[in-house]
């Protein structure tokens, strides 16, 4: 028994070790496991270090994560095993992310927007359903066998599965972007109700836990998926699944969501296309994409995208303003928008992590000639 527990001990040394020997706390390319290996980690104001109207961003959560950085190299942290390391620097992130001004994930400049984008905006905030799924992360990542399951898994099933494979066969690494009430507000403000009625296709669902929390806005629920194993769970969930090249064939649905999922596909402006195809009359697109646009495509041998959108900028608000202007042209109508967290469950180095969300609510109109 005793020799078993130090070869267990060994092997956690070995996975642990490039925990600690990447210095967590000056990371900036931390990735969720979920979404995809290479997805970088982008707190608010990050554009690969360029300087904002005159003065470059001062992320808080990046300066905790420098003094923590600090702290260790004076000799204040120096315990001597990678395990040990590992929950100490643990123990630091979280502290840096109960600390951290929590409003910071929804705000944005207004005086860099246009009057349109102005008038359209929705004012989120970090509601109780929110505040539920950050602490049930704390909680999970503070589970130290089931961290440790995970790591063991990931290390093995990696030479044979993708990363969504992956967490979809554990159940881990579930997202989070909207709770029932924003998405309520977001439809309020798109002047579109959801009564109960109608129905709702989620393209490129995961596990379904984004779109399920306001699904059941709508009577009918469907959704798209290419991992095996993410299907399965979205079955269990009630969802109806369907094909992924032709789903937009199936039926006219008066809700297509598509989180996330255009800086993961190799064809985003085909997949806007065939969304505006699958909407009812009066039916909504709701849209959710990353700032800064970074593209990254799993299935593809250069993770590169066949087609890209026209999205530049070098602060959150002028890359949402650059997509609203890319969809105009292709025909859709901005109804409401907002900024909120991409917020993923987190594991043995940090309780949950996040990317900077977009949140988009369009409806078809004319295509402008050219276009």
């Amino acid at each position: 028994m005793l020799a078993f527990i130090r070869i267990l001990y060994s092997f956690l040394v070995i996975l642990l070790m490039p925990l600690h020997s990447s210095n967590f706390c000056d990371r900036t390319d931390l990735y969720c496991y979920y979404t995809k290996d290479a997805q970088p980690y982008c707190s608010r104001g990050e554009f690969d270090d360029v300087t904002i109207a005159g003065d470059a961003w001062k992320d808080p959560v990046k300066k905790h994560f420098e003094q923590n950085k600090a702290m260790a190299s004076n000799g204040l942290i120096r315990p001597r095993s990678a395990l040990a390391r590992a929950f100490i620097e643990k123990q630091q992130n979280d502290r840096t992310l109960q600390e951290f001004d929590k409003n910071e994930w929804y705000r944005v400049d207004k005086s860099r927007l246009s009057p349109e984008m102005q008038s359209t905006f929705v004012q989120l905030h970090a509601d109780e359903e929110t505040k539920s799924f950050l602490s049930n992360s704390i909680e999970k990542s503070s589970w130290v066998w089931t961290q440790i399951w995970y790591l063991l898994a990931k290390a093995v099933l990696k030479h044979f599965w993708s990363i969504t494979d992956i967490n979809g066969w554990l159940g881990r690494g579930s997202m989070f972007v909207l709770s029932e009430a924003q998405a309520r507000s977001m439809l309020r403000a798109a002047r579109r109700g959801a009564d109960g009625s109608g129905s709702l296709v989620d393209v490129g669902a995961g596990d379904g836990e984004v779109s399920r929390r306001f699904a059941h806005l709508y009577g009918e629920k469907y959704a798209t998926e290419i991992s095996a194993s993410m299907r399965k769970t979205l079955l269990s969930k009630g969802y109806t699944l369907l094909d992924v090249d032709d789903w937009w064939r199936t039926k006219q649905f008066d809700c297509v969501c598509m989180l996330n999922l255009l800086d993961r596909c190799s064809r985003p402006r085909s997949m806007l296309r065939d969304a505006r195809a699958a909407l009812a009359p009066g039916g909504l697109l709701l849209l959710a994409l990353v700032l800064p646009y970074k593209p990254y495509v799993e299935v593809t041998a250069d993770h590169k995208p066949e087609e890209r959108l026209g999205v530049t900028g070098a602060g959150f608000e002028e890359q949402a303003t650059a997509l609203v202007e890319q969809m105009r042209s292709a025909g859709w109508a901005l109804r409401a928008w907002a900024r909120a967290p991409y917020l993923c469950e987190g594991d043995f180095a940090q309780a949950y992590y996040w990317l900077d969300d977009s949140v988009y609510v369009f409806q078809p109109a004319p295509i402008e000639p050219g276009n």
